[in-house]
């Protein structure tokens, strides 16, 4: 794999398009307008505000408000190669007509009843038209590329680059990548003028591993979706890919906080619950109760915290409980201004805070802990 100096890297919101994909979400333009505003805050590189087509009704008034309230915000719409979806597409004045072709013979032949042929003219008939109407630029994204013969995929890419197309979107649509087959198919793609793109699904969870390793490997853009919204298992996730980007390889300006705050809107309008242990935006991301790990904690929170919990909007807490040590309950009880016992008084007080901690099945609070050392005295 190549090594990369993460410079420069861009990220594609897609939750407005592929995360509404996910069954039973539905966001009402209220909702996408809050979620346009969040990820304006959060500084996404590009929003796909939608698929072109005249059956989404909210997609007009959506592209005139990020163009009159976040005029330097650059969207994008999917579109179909169709002639009608194209001229509908390019109405809108999107900064990016994202055009999308299958590349799998298994998709052309049992979805489209389409052979390669079409395939190759459909694009270049659809590129040129968007172009000819005025559409800043026009990318062209390649459903099921991961299952497709690459010399298709390099044919069709070709086609594109040579008709104007100045980004080409890969998707591994059924998620059957690992990291090494992304880097695999970079690679082939590596004689392109065009800039790359990864659109990755999660259907084995790799899709945050394959979007990090298609950014690492000559990918200049990545697809992600708040929550990892998406149909069947999801996308990669917003919140893991811009938090790695920023927060372990040291670049890009995106707002991590914000990114948080946003995540917890959108479960809240899908009915989701976040899980506690959730990367990033767990509630429970820095909530400790091992000993050794809060002993190491408590001399500096860097031994067992890749990033601060603030950097995240998170709090850390230290809990006390069945795995507690000496030294844990010892700053404990500084922390609360207590008197510390004695030697044989502290091994006792362990003793007594591990044995409620284990009928009760949870860590104590600063009360219970106190009561403890009350009744010690």
């Amino acid at each position: 794999m190549k090594e990369c100096n993460w410079k420069p890297v861009r990220i594609i919101d897609t939750t407005l398009r592929e995360g509404e994909q996910a069954p039973g979400v539905y966001f009402d333009l209220k909702v996408k307008k809050q979620i346009v505003d969040g990820l304006v805050k959060v500084g996404v590189d590009e929003i796909e505000l939608g698929v072109a087509s005249r059956e989404n009704d909210d997609l007009a008034p959506l592209a005139e408000y990020i163009r009159t309230a976040y005029p330097q915000q650059a969207f994008s719409l999917w579109c179909r190669c169709m002639e009608a979806d194209v001229h509908h597409g390019a109405s809108l004045t999107p900064d990016c007509l994202s055009l999308s072709i299958p590349a799998s013979d298994l998709h052309l032949e049992k979805k489209l009843g389409k052979d390669r042929r079409w395939a190759l003219r459909q694009l270049r008939k659809s590129i040129k038209q968007a172009l000819a109407a005025g559409v800043p630029k026009v990318a062209l994204g390649l459903e099921d590329a991961s299952r497709a013969d690459i010399g298709f995929v390099l044919e069709l890419a070709r086609a594109a680059e040579e008709a104007g197309a100045f980004r080409l979107r890969l998707a591994d649509t059924v998620g059957i990548c690992s990291p090494t087959d992304i880097a695999r198919l970079l690679e082939k793609m590596s004689g392109l003028e065009m800039e790359l793109g990864v659109h990755c699904h999660n259907d084995f969870g790799m899709a945050t591993a394959n979007t990090i390793t298609g950014l690492e490997n000559g990918a200049l853009w990545g697809d992600a979706t708040l929550l990892g919204l998406g149909e069947r298992a999801g996308n990669c996730r917003l919140e893991e890919v811009l938090a790695f980007i920023t927060l372990q390889k040291k670049t890009g300006t995106y707002n991590i906080t914000a990114v948080s705050d946003l995540s917890r809107m959108v479960a809240q309008e899908c009915r989701q619950e976040i899980p506690l242990t959730r990367p990033v935006i767990g509630a429970n991301l820095f909530s400790c109760e091992t000993g050794i790990h809060l002993q190491g904690i408590m001399a500096d929170p860097v031994t067992y915290e890749p990033f601060d919990p603030e950097s995240v909007g998170a709090k850390r807490t230290l809990l006390i409980g069945r795995q507690a040590g000496r030294r844990s309950i010892c700053a404990t009880l500084s922390r609360l201004g207590m008197t510390l016992p004695d030697e044989p008084g502290l091994v006792h007080l362990t003793r007594r805070v591990r044995s409620l901690a284990v009928s009760l099945q949870r860590p104590l609070s600063d009360r219970e802990i106190i009561g403890l050392l009350g009744s010690e005295v």
